[in-house]
Parts: C-alpha cells; structure tokens; sequence
C-alpha cells in the first residue's frame, strides 16, 4: 500500500530534475500494479455477485482498463523489478510494489534503519528508472507511461 511518507516531493540534492521526473514516472508505473489486482479481485467479486461494476470512474488509465489490460501492466511492472540486478534495491521494490508491503517493514525484515530503507528504495526507483527508460525506447513497455 501506497502511503503519504513513501513519496519525497522535492529532488534531493544532487539529483536533476529530468532525473527526478523520471523516477516519479516509474515510481507511478510500479505503484500500477497494486491498483491492477485490486481491479481484478473486484471484477472477481462481481463476478461472484453476479452484477456489474457500474460506478463511472474516470481516474486513470488503469481505472477505464479491461482485465487483459490489468494484467498485462502487472506483468510489465513484474518484468522490470525483473529485469533489475540482485541486492536489496531489487527486494524492497519488489515487497512493496508487488506485495504492497510499507517500507518500514520491509526495513525491518532486512534488518536496516527505517532511514535506510528509504535509501535503498531510492536507490531501487533511480536504478528502476533507467532500466523503465531503456525498455520504454526498445518498445518493451507501452506507451502510456
């Protein structure tokens, strides 16, 4: 789950603002994936129910999405943390971007500082951008990101 702390809103130092741009754009593609399979465990319920989600939604892309669609940004967002080196960037990305876990407790089962797991997720979304980037321009990942 997403929280209010997990996002920094203004660029460290050091760090250019097309960089910084870059990472928001990633960091809102791999937030994707949580908001797809909540998607699709409500079309499972209505499904069961037997009635049609007819509340008009007009957020996103992700919200207007048919199943197929979900399910393919899901595998997109899974390919990239993928496709990222071994080490902890990769894990923590991974335990919260997939399994919806916070930070902090991600923090805690490495064994790091609150403070530090908010370095490596920093760390994971800038290395996360440029793999997003070089898979954007090799046509790997849609265009809607």
């Amino acid at each position: 789950m997403m929280r209010g702390t997990d996002r920094i809103c203004t660029p460290p130092r050091g760090i250019s603002d097309t960089e910084w741009e870059r990472m928001e754009r990633v960091r809102n593609f791999l937030c994707g994936y949580q908001l797809c399979a909540d998607m699709l465990n409500l079309r499972q319920f209505e499904r069961k129910r037997a009635r049609p989600f007819c509340d008009p939604c007009d957020c996103d892309d992700i919200l207007r999405g048919s199943e197929r669609f979900w399910r393919a940004r899901m595998f997109e967002v899974g390919a990239l943390i993928d496709s990222m080196p071994n080490g902890r960037e990769k894990l923590l990305l991974y335990y919260h971007y997939i399994h919806g876990e916070s930070i902090e407790h991600i923090g805690d089962i490495l064994g790091v500082s609150r403070r530090t797991s908010y370095r490596i997720h920093f760390k994971g979304l800038r290395t996360a951008s440029a793999i997003f980037e070089r898979e954007k321009r090799a046509g790997k990942i849609s265009d809607s990101y």
